[in-house]
């Protein structure tokens, strides 16, 4: 589905390459449009350059080169093996992100420390182990009422929804100590913006 809506993309607006390593699909210099991407793909190679970007989401991808752009707001999360290179970021965020290449980026001053040490990704786990306590109280509170006999609606939504909410949380973590497996960010010569630098051009580029 993610090829054919680039390859019709491709066709309506000139776009180049295959999608594969050796010639990867560019999507280069929109004029003065602001535009919006979200990108979820592992099987096609992209490449993004020359563009005015309000909100770039980009989840569970990896083979995407961003160069050259102006991005509003960047958020990532489960990427392998993207590169950022030239790019002014307003926000940025990321979490599980890894093997992922910066160089040469510019970003607000109070985004940087945060997104260099990964904040987002820290606060993001210890929400996970307080969902993982809630969903274990929820389950002992749904089964003591089985045990005791006392069946009813209420006890049955509890034990349920405890049961849910531990599988997901447990796969959240899973998730995290695969990711802590495979090698960080690299993050080359990344330069610190004032608010007032990027507010300026945020107004020219819409």
């Amino acid at each position: 589905m993610v090829r054919e809506t680039l390859m019709n993309l491709k066709k309506t607006l000139g776009f180049k390459g295959e999608g594969t390593k050796d010639s990867p699909v560019i999507i280069d210099d929109l004029g003065d449009v602001c535009v919006e991407f979200s990108i979820k793909t592992k099987g096609i190679y992209l490449v993004l350059k020359n563009l005015n970007i309000s909100k770039l989401l980009i989840l569970n991808s990896q083979n995407v080169v961003i160069e050259d752009c102006f991005i509003g707001k960047l958020d990532m999360a489960r990427c392998r093996n993207l590169t950022f290179r030239n790019n002014s970021i307003i926000t940025a965020k990321q979490i599980l992100c890894r093997s992922c290449f910066f160089e040469n980026n510019s970003v607000l001053q109070k985004q940087y420390a945060k997104f260099i040490k990964n904040t987002d990704e820290k606060r993001s786990f210890v929400g996970i182990w307080i969902l993982l306590l809630v969903g274990v109280f929820y389950s002992h509170i749904g089964v003591g009422s089985l045990m005791v006999g006392y069946v009813n609606l209420v006890s049955i939504i509890m034990l349920l929804s405890g049961v849910l909410l531990s599988i997901a949380t447990i796969y959240e973590l899973i998730l995290r100590h695969q990711a802590n497996k495979i090698p960080q960010n690299e993050y080359l010569n990344f330069a610190i913006q004032e608010i007032e630098a990027f507010s300026n051009a945020f107004i020219k580029a819409v």
